[in-house]
């Protein structure tokens, strides 16, 4: 997924930072290749130092509701972003259980499944 057309404001930025890193902790072991992914990501997105503090002491619940405002491609951007953590090493339940907080509570689901109702093909 290209986030070349997906801009984010520096608040959303910094909302999405405070995310990758709650599902970096999120399994207590915190792993080279999870810092590499999410280190790529920050560059991918532009984070600037500043950014990434503001992000590291933002509150997870408030950096929810912040997605939750975000349009539905920002969404799911944000949703990619979050499984490429989960998918930098070894998956754990823990990670799972956040990913499934994060997109239930910011409606990251509902355009994960609206997305794929469109793809579906229909019955005749």
């Amino acid at each position: 997924m290209e986030n070349a057309e997906i801009t984010y404001t520096v608040t959303q930025k910094e909302a999405i930072v405070s995310l990758i890193i709650e599902m970096v902790n999120s399994n207590e072991l915190i792993t080279i290749e999870e810092l590499h992914t999410s280190n790529i990501i920050n560059h991918e997105l532009r984070i600037t130092d500043e950014m990434f503090e503001v992000g590291r002491a933002l509150d997870v619940e408030y950096a929810i509701e912040i997605v939750r405002h975000m349009n539905d491609e920002q969404k799911l951007h944000v949703g990619y972003l979050l499984t490429r953590i989960i998918d930098a090493d070894e998956p754990g339940v823990r990670e799972f259980r956040l990913f499934n907080e994060i997109c239930r509570r910011s409606g990251i689901d509902v355009v994960i499944e609206g997305q794929a109702s469109k793809k579906t093909p229909k019955k005749q």
